[in-house]
């Protein structure tokens, strides 16, 4: 697949795979960087590929310990208007908020830190270096050189990626390497016939036309406690679908795990329940009928969400 790369904001060399920021005079613009330095040169690609799930990785050489190469991904809730003035971006990779190695947000002009480590020490500078960044769900996961070096939990939505670097010299990257991951469905529902019969019938093939991977509690086969199994799938996927019908505690447990880490949800309840919980009775849900015909309504209900997501993370 071709990737074409557009310097938003800086004077970028390329030669083949290989993109070099040629310092110039500090620019007008205020510099979307996490260590605010206005007066060091800066630039800011953006990619032609659109990603939400996979694997980043490029070969960076710093000219300098304090030059900057970072990862732009967009968050979850991003702008929709001009990219400079609105888009909250999550940005990780080297120097970040005085970190060696971490992850911050842009977003309003002003940045909030994530996470930082290696304070105390300096990355060798004048030699290649491999930095690789992994993303799957809300779990952001970020190596140099092989080593994990940064964890942190933020929810991505689709959206291109951009590339961060500031540098007194010239600082070159090369290699960039793009590789997604099928996402993940997560469906929250109790286990018997009636609930088992939606799921094989009308939840799954439906995600499956989206491209979703769909699991649920039931498909895991790992000797972990499922507790953790469930956690830790609810935060890899990107989406969460729950049936909410029965006072099921399992399904209400992992409802909320879901809303607390921003994680989005569609709810689905039969109509022969009088009411919904307060907690949730906010909530937008889908509610169908338990006759064939109903099956067909919530088919249809079902694409109407998955579309409305899909096309606010494009």
């Amino acid at each position: 697949m071709n990737t074409n790369w557009v310097s938003l904001i800086g004077n970028i060399e390329r030669d083949g795979n290989q993109f070099t920021l040629a310092p110039l005079p500090p620019s007008s613009y205020l510099p979307p960087t996490p260590n605010i330095q206005p007066n060091i040169p800066l630039a800011l690609l953006k990619s032609s590929i659109e990603f939400e799930n996979g694997i980043i990785e490029l070969e960076v050489n710093l000219p300098t310990p304090s030059s900057i190469c970072q990862i732009g991904l967009t968050s979850i809730s991003g702008g929709t208007s001009s990219y400079i003035n609105s888009t909250t971006e999550v940005f990780s990779g080297l120097n970040s908020l005085g970190a060696p190695y971490g992850f911050a947000i842009f977003k309003n002009n002003s940045w909030e830190p994530l996470i930082g480590s290696g304070q105390g020490s300096s990355i060798t500078t004048q030699c290649w270096h491999q930095l690789r960044l992994h993303v799957q769900g809300s779990n952001l996961e970020l190596f140099f050189d092989g080593v994990k070096v940064a964890i942190t939990s933020q929810q991505i939505m689709r959206g291109q990626i951009s590339l961060l670097l500031q540098s007194h010299e010239r600082i070159s990257v090369r290699n960039i390497k793009i590789s997604a991951i099928e996402p993940i469905c997560f469906v929250v529902m109790q286990f018997t016939d009636d609930y088992n019969e939606l799921y094989e019938e009308v939840i799954r093939p439906t995600c499956e036309k989206f491209q979703y991977k769909v699991l649920r509690a039931d498909d895991f086969y790992s000797s972990s406690v499922i507790i953790d199994d469930i956690t830790r799938t609810i935060r890899e996927c990107a989406i969460v679908i729950a049936d909410v019908t029965p006072n099921n505690p399992n399904v209400f447990y992992e409802v909320g795990f879901a809303h607390g880490i921003g994680k989005p949800t569609i709810l689905l309840s039969d109509r022969k329940r009088e009411k919904l919980p307060f907690d949730i009775s906010g909530v937008r849900t889908l509610f169908y009928d338990n006759t064939i015909k109903g099956k067909r309504n919530i088919e249809e209900g079902l694409r109407r969400h998955l579309d409305a997501i899909t096309i606010k993370q494009t």
